[in-house]
């Protein structure tokens, strides 16, 4: 599995519609992508605009996929009009736990 962790601060005005369209952004990516395996969104306890995504794939390939897809090339330009500054990754890289059985 490849895993992705990142970060991104949301617009105050926008936050309740950013997590509104990240759910279905999530829930069409979980249904329609195969090497989706897992996308998940943590809201900063001291700061609520401030986000964290943690997303699991297949592969490299699948993220790739994800990145480049129908729902992100709808979908990424409408967030990206709701943040105050691009995402940054905190990492990337190949799943070590849980193991894969």
């Amino acid at each position: 599995m490849y895993s992705v962790l990142a970060q991104l601060t949301i617009q105050p005005q926008h936050v309740d519609a950013f997590i509104a369209l990240i759910r279905d952004h999530a829930r069409e990516s979980m249904r329609d992508e195969v090497g989706t395996l897992g996308l998940e969104l943590i809201q900063d306890e001291e700061d609520p605009t401030h986000f964290y995504f943690h997303e699991t794939y297949a592969d490299e390939a699948a993220f790739q996929a994800h990145m480049q897809g129908a729902i992100g090339a709808r979908n990424f330009p409408r967030i990206a009009a709701m943040a105050s500054d691009s995402p940054a990754y905190i990492g990337k890289g190949v799943t070590i736990i849980p193991a894969e059985t």
